[in-house]
C-alpha cells in the first residue's frame, strides 16, 4: 500500500480530500496533510510517504520549494502539483524539480484517482526494473562514481553484496587500460575491492579512516604503477570526506589521466629513453595542486605555492639537467593544457609564454627553476587580474559553485544567488556584464567541457554522460554538444587527439 501526503492552505480541500477519497480500498494510505511546506518537511521526512500532493501557492514555504527540498532529500518520491496557475513559468520549473504530475485545480475526485492511478504503475515499473537489477560491485562502483544513487540506497546494496564502503576518507584511482588488463586489476585487488572496469579504465575507490594512511596507500599505489608498465596512464583524485563526493575524485582522477597522458607523451617524444627520471617527477610532485592553484590561486600566493610544490626538489642532493628538464617541462604543459582545456586562448598570452620553452635548457639549480615558475605563473595571474573587476570575487564564487554542481540536473538561478547572497535578477545581470556570459551558457560551457573529458578518457554511452554532466535528456544533450562545437559526440571522440601543441 503506497503512502500518500497533502499539503495545501485550503483546509476546505484538506478535509474534503481525506474524507471523501476511499484511499485504503483504492490501494493507497493518507498518512498526513499539512497547510503550508514550512509545517509539511518535517512530517514528511518522518512518515516518508510515496506520493507528495501539494499547491504551489502557500505561505512560508510554497509548492515548488517544498518540492526541490522533499527531492534533495528523497529523490524517489513521485510529486503531483495541483495549482491554480496557468503559467509555463510554474509548469517550467515543476519539470525542471522532476514532479510527477502538473494539474491545473479544479480536479475531481475521478480525475485525482486517475492521476494517482497513473504515477502508482510509474513507481510500480520503477520498483520492478531496480528489482532485476542485481546489483555487482561493478555496478556499487558506478554507483559511487557517476552520483547515479542516493547515498542510502548505495548503502543498502554495498550490505547486500557484503561490501564495507563506510570509511572517514576515500579517493579514486583510475588507470586506462592496456594488454595487462587482468594483472592490473589483480594487483589493484590488493588496496581495495570497490574496482570496476568500464572497458577503457579500471577504477577503484580506495578508503581510510585516517587521512594521511589513505596518503601513503595513494602514493605508494603511484609508485608501483610507474614500475609496472612505463606505458601506462593513470589519475588519483582528490580526499572526499562523504559518498555523496566521491563523484568528485572520480572526476578530479579523470582530469589527472587526461594532464598525464598528454605530459608523458609530449615528453617522451623528446627524451623516450629515460623512464627512471619522469617517474620520480610523477610520485615527487601532485600535479593536481598545481590545477588547483591556477584554478583558486590568488597571486599574492604565487611565492608560498611554489614552495610548496617544489619542496621535493629541495631535498634532493643534486638536480641533473634531465631532471630539470623534465620537471619544467612538466609544469610549463599543465599551465598550456590548463589554458587550452579552459578555452581561457588569448594571442598575448601564448606569445608571452612562448619563449619558455626555449629558457628550460638555461636552468640549472633550485633558485633558477623557482624564479622560472615564478615568470611563467605571474604572466597568467596577471591575466586573470586585467580581466577581474571589483565584483571579481563573487563572479570567482559563482563559478566554483558551478564546478562543484554542474552534474546537478537541478542546480537553478536561485541556488546559485543564494550561495553568494544576491539576489538572482541583480546575480543574473552582473554575470553577464562581467563574462559576457549569461549563467545558462557558463553552466553548458562547463557541462560541456566535463562531457568532452568523459568522451576523451572513458567508453561511457552518450546517454550515461549525458546524465552525468546533468541533462536528464540525453537527445536535448547531443544537440547541445553539437551546438557548441560542431560536431556530434561520436565525431569528437574520434576526432580528439591528446597531442598538446606548443
Amino acid at each position: 500500500m503506497k503512502k500518500v501526503f497533502l499539503v495545501d492552505d485550503e483546509a476546505i480541500i484538506r478535509r474534503s480530500m481525506a474524507k471523501n477519497i476511499e484511499w485504503e480500498k483504492e490501494g493507497y494510505f493518507y498518512c498526513g496533510d499539512a497547510s503550508d511546506g514550512e509545517t509539511a518537511l518535517p512530517l514528511i521526512e518522518k512518515h516518508k510517504p510515496d506520493i507528495l500532493i501539494t499547491d504551489i501557492k502557500m505561505p512560508f514555504m510554497d509548492g515548488l520549494e517544498l518540492s526541490r527540498k522533499i527531492k534533495n532529500i528523497m529523490p524517489d518520491i513521485q510529486i503531483i502539483i495541483l495549482s491554480g496557475h496557468d503559467e509555463f513559468e510554474y509548469a517550467q520549473k515543476a519539470i525542471e524539480i522532476q514532479v510527477a504530475e502538473y494539474c491545473l485545480k479544479p480536479v475531481s475526485a475521478d480525475d485525482l484517482h486517475n492521476i494517482l492511478h497513473k504515477v502508482s504503475k510509474q513507481i510500480d515499473v520503477i520498483k520492478a526494473k531496480y528489482n532485476k537489477s542485481i546489483p555487482t560491485t561493478g555496478s556499487l562502483v558506478n554507483e559511487l562514481c557517476l552520483r547515479m544513487t542516493p547515498s542510502h540506497q548505495i548503502i543498502s546494496n554495498a550490505k547486500d553484496l557484503g561490501v564495507d564502503i563506510i570509511a572517514s576518507y576515500y579517493m579514486v584511482v583510475v588507470v586506462e587500460l592496456d594488454n595487462n588488463n587482468q594483472k592490473l586489476s589483480d594487483f589493484l585487488k590488493e588496496y581495495s575491492n570497490l574496482i570496476h572496469s568500464n572497458h577503457s579504465n579500471l577504477i577503484c575507490v580506495i578508503k581510510h579512516d585516517i587521512e594521511h594512511l589513505l596518503q601513503e596507500k595513494a602514493y605508494d599505489i603511484k609508485e608501483k604503477l610507474t614500475k609496472f608498465d612505463s606505458k601506462i596512464f593513470f589519475g588519483t583524485g582528490t580526499i572526499e570526506t562523504r559518498l555523496d563526493n566521491i563523484t568528485l575524485s572520480y572526476h578530479s582522477a579523470l582530469e589527472e589521466l587526461s594532464y598525464n597522458k598528454v605530459i608523458q607523451r609530449n615528453i617522451k617524444s623528446i627524451y623516450s629513453q629515460d623512464d627512471h627520471t619522469l617517474n620520480q617527477i610523477i610520485l615527487g610532485c601532485d600535479r593536481k595542486k598545481l590545477v588547483h592553484f591556477l584554478k583558486l590561486g590568488k597571486r599574492d600566493e604565487v611565492g608560498a605555492f611554489i614552495l610548496s610544490y617544489t619542496s621535493f626538489l629541495n631535498k634532493k642532493d643534486q638536480l641533473s639537467s634531465l631532471f630539470t628538464y623534465y620537471f619544467l617541462m612538466d609544469f610549463l604543459i599543465t599551465v598550456y593544457h590548463f589554458i587550452e582545456e579552459r578555452e581561457q586562448v588569448d594571442k598575448s598570452i601564448w606569445k608571452e609564454l612562448q619563449p619558455f620553452k626555449r629558457k628550460i635548457n638555461h636552468i640549472g639549480d633550485y633558485q633558477t627553476i623557482k624564479n622560472f615558475m615564478a615568470e611563467v605563473l605571474e604572466i597568467i595571474f596577471a591575466y586573470k587580474d586585467q580581466n577581474a573587476s571589483k565584483y571579481g570575487l563573487i563572479i570567482e564564487k559563482v563559478k566554483i559553485f558551478i564546478e562543484e554542481n554542474y552534474s546537478n540536473p537541478s542546480i537553478s538561478l536561485q541556488a546559485i544567488a543564494s550561495e553568494v547572497n544576491i539576489s538572482p535578477s541583480y546575480l543574473s545581470n552582473l554575470f553577464s556584464q562581467e563574462t559576457e556570459n549569461t549563467l545558462t551558457e557558463y553552466l553548458t560551457k562547463t557541462r560541456i567541457h566535463y562531457a568532452k573529458e568523459l568522451l576523451s578518457n572513458t567508453n561511457y554511452k552518450t546517454y550515461e554522460i549525458a546524465y552525468q554532466v546533468g541533462y536528464n535528456d540525453s537527445h536535448y544533450f547531443c544537440h547541445t554538444f553539437k551546438k557548441l562545437t560542431g560536431m556530434t559526440t561520436k565525431e569528437y571522440k574520434l576526432k580528439k587527439s591528446e597531442k598538446i601543441n606548443f
